[in-house]
């Protein structure tokens, strides 16, 4: 399907002049929680690097293949923010480390099955150490009551930015 041009025969709404003055990027949702992301990848970037040798995506998904057990890389990447070219060419690092096999999935000889071998189940219990204490740390910033609401409060915004997605490619 062609991608539709916009189309610019009417004028489409804007906020004034001095509603753009006034915006600030730290005052949207999307910024901040865009900030959050990046900062805490950056923590789990260096925690894993030097210690592991791995990438924070490399990281990502070893930890889905422990959740899930052996995987297609199509599954790995609907449970994460990667998309499928990305955890394809991570996956393949990964089996270059020893980390993980590839083998052809039985029903589909097109997709590959992922999973962990005991070298990435030893670097991941290993690995886990850090990760439950920035879990934690992170954790233990917030009242209980406070982390309850931001609980709630993610859950709400990833329904509703789901939800606009939708809108948007029904209307694409």
């Amino acid at each position: 399907m062609p991608n539709k041009k916009p189309d610019r025969s009417s004028p489409r709404p804007r906020v004034s002049l001095a509603q753009l003055r006034r915006i600030r990027p730290e005052q949207l949702i999307s910024y901040r929680v865009s900030l959050l992301s990046h900062l805490i990848g950056q923590v789990v970037e260096r925690s894993v690097s030097q210690p592991l040798g791995l990438t924070s995506r490399q990281w990502r998904v070893m930890m889905l293949l422990n959740r899930f057990g052996p995987s297609t890389s199509g599954a790995i990447a609907a449970s994460s923010p990667m998309d499928h070219s990305q955890v394809s060419r991570v996956s393949y690092e990964l089996v270059d480390k020893g980390l993980i096999s590839m083998h052809p999935d039985p029903d589909d000889r097109r997709r590959q099955t992922l999973a962990l071998t005991p070298g990435g189940v030893e670097l991941l219990r290993e690995g886990l150490v850090e990760s439950i204490n920035r879990q934690r740390r992170l954790r233990d910033c917030l009242p209980d009551a406070d982390y309850t609401a931001f609980d709630r409060a993610l859950d709400a915004l990833i329904a509703e930015a789901r939800r606009m997605l939708e809108e948007q490619d029904a209307g694409a």
